[in-house]
């Protein structure tokens, strides 16, 4: 009998000259269009392709894993849907061949699972329905030492006002400016009586038709002074000024009042506030803190006092009602284009032949009315929120990268400045709600101030007490009349219980000797 000795398929397939051959003719095939399976994926053909009988479609296979070949996995420990247990599939699923390495592969189902995956994630950064509307290399916008420094920008915004009819010459420009500090210092040094400093700004310049002018100012004090438009003179030399002051105050005089319920009207809430702070600036509502049923609201004092006697009591009445009071941090800020409507660079270095609508995405210098076109984020596609709202997943993004920028070079951040770390730009699991400059901090804890005793702001003046030296004379003689007449007022009644108790004494001795003679 002859007997022919019997292979078994799974030790065919494992032969190093089988492997060899199969390498071989995928190389000669590289479309794979010889060994295409029915979902079209490349398969290995020939004996080797099956390793269990066709008539038995429910027997268990042993299906091989990455890495090692000599090492097999049971379907019980990793089971590929459509394996086995089916009758629509009588062979496993397909295998490709890398380097010697059985990977166990579907093509089509892959593509199918990241695409899925990716409008997943596309729809979580936007509510938008249309994918193709996303952009999404929206996560690309990279930040740079210029956004970083715009960031934690701590200066002033500019003092601006308009001159009707206009100046073109400089000259003239200069003058105006001077008489303009002119007209206001007496106003402002009764109101800052301590302040020994020159009024002026630290910088200024005219727009290019020279209708406006703007002024750069560090000093806090005037800075505050002139966001009331009420002192700005309305007329110098026939010219009429037209002021645009800030909307804002600095945060040093801003308090945040947190957790307001939303059935507190905002107008409700500043007259309630009006009556009892006489310096209240502004009162608002604070974006990106609404809620379902609560929101915080921001207030601004001209008034030192009232900030600090607020910040300082820490909670404050509405309504009946106690809410909690905070100071103030600022969030870091985006530098955005405003010609191209993007991250991290000025409309000075945009390199767009365009500029572009906040609203809509398309050309503002194309005739059409931009003022009422339809609002769709050429970030995102989003149709509830212009492509410059910090409510955008690319701009929120950007601002994540900076915190995260920030996080990592605390040498950026100036020096005794906090800034507030939004919740969206928070790591998971961080609840840092600040951040600052901690070598500041140390430096702050070791040094010992040197004072200049020169300096005013240092040294501030106290205040003016007037002597009267002939009144202090007379009080200080009135008062010690008055000492003496007690004096002798006590002297006498001493004197008095002392004849009285003498007396006594003589009575007692006058009865004690006549008791001693009977």
């Amino acid at each position: 009998m002859n007997q022919q000795s019997w292979t078994d398929p799974k030790e065919a397939i494992i032969n190093p000259d089988v492997l060899a051959s199969m390498i071989q003719q995928f190389n000669e095939h590289p479309d794979y269009s010889e060994n295409m399976g029915g979902n079209g994926s490349p398969v290995i053909s020939g004996e080797h392709q099956e390793v269990a009988r066709d008539d038995t479609p429910n027997k268990r296979r042993r299906n091989l894993i990455d890495g090692d070949i000599s090492n097999t996995q049971s379907p019980k420990n990793r089971r590929i849907r459509g394996s086995f247990g089916s009758k629509d599939q009588g062979v496993r699923g397909p295998m490709v061949i890398r380097n010697q390495t059985y990977v166990h592969r579907n093509e089509p189902n892959i593509n199918k699972n990241n695409n899925q995956h990716h409008k997943q994630h596309s729809a979580s950064l936007n509510n938008t329905k249309n994918n193709n509307d996303i952009n999404e290399d929206f996560y690309h916008y990279k930040v740079n030492d210029q956004s970083l420094t715009y960031s934690v920008d701590t200066h002033l915004p500019p003092i601006i006002f308009e001159c009707r009819p206009k100046i073109k010459e400089k000259d003239a420009a200069k003058k105006l400016v001077m008489l303009f500090f002119k007209e206001i210092e007496k106003d402002f040094r009764q109101k800052h009586p301590n302040h020994r400093r020159a009024i002026g700004f630290d910088h200024w310049w005219q727009n290019s038709d020279g209708a406006r002018i703007l002024g750069e100012i560090k000093d806090v004090d005037l800075f505050i002074y002139l966001c009331d438009a009420k002192r700005y003179p309305k007329q110098l030399n026939n010219i009429n000024i037209l002021p645009d002051p800030p909307k804002r105050l600095p945060p040093r005089n801003t308090v945040v009042v947190k957790f307001v319920k939303n059935d507190i009207d905002i107008d409700e809430f500043r007259i309630d506030i009006k009556e009892r702070y006489k310096s209240i600036f502004t009162v608002e509502n604070m974006m990106g803190t609404m809620r379902s049923n609560s929101r915080h609201i921001r207030m601004d004092f001209s008034d030192i006092k009232d900030y600090e006697s607020i910040l300082n009591s820490g909670v404050i009445s509405i309504q009946g009602q106690l809410y909690d009071v905070d100071e103030y941090l600022p969030a870091p800020k985006i530098l955005i284009c405003s010609k191209c409507n993007e991250p991290g660079h000025i409309k000075k270095q945009c390199q767009l032949s365009i500029e572009k609508c906040r609203r809509c995405g398309g050309d503002r210098n194309d005739g059409s009315d931009h003022k009422i076109c339809l609002i769709k984020c050429q970030h995102c596609g989003n149709k509830e929120h212009c492509s410059n709202d910090y409510r955008c997943p690319s701009l929120l993004d950007f601002r994540r990268q900076i915190v995260a920028e920030l996080r990592r070079r605390p040498d950026c951040l100036p020096p005794q400045a906090q800034f507030f770390i939004p919740v969206d730009c928070r790591p998971k699991g961080n609840y840092t709600r600040k951040l600052n400059n901690p070598a500041t901090v140390r430096q702050q804890r070791n040094f010992t101030p040197q004072l200049n005793i020169n300096s005013m702001n240092e040294w501030p003046e106290l205040p003016v007490r007037h002597f009267n030296t002939e009144q202090i004379v007379n009080s200080t003689v009135k008062e010690i009349e008055e000492l003496k007449q007690k004096y002798i007022e006590n002297q006498q009644k001493i004197e008095q219980r002392f004849h009285e108790q003498l007396k006594s004494i003589q009575h007692g001795w006058t009865a004690i000797q006549n008791q001693v003679l009977t």
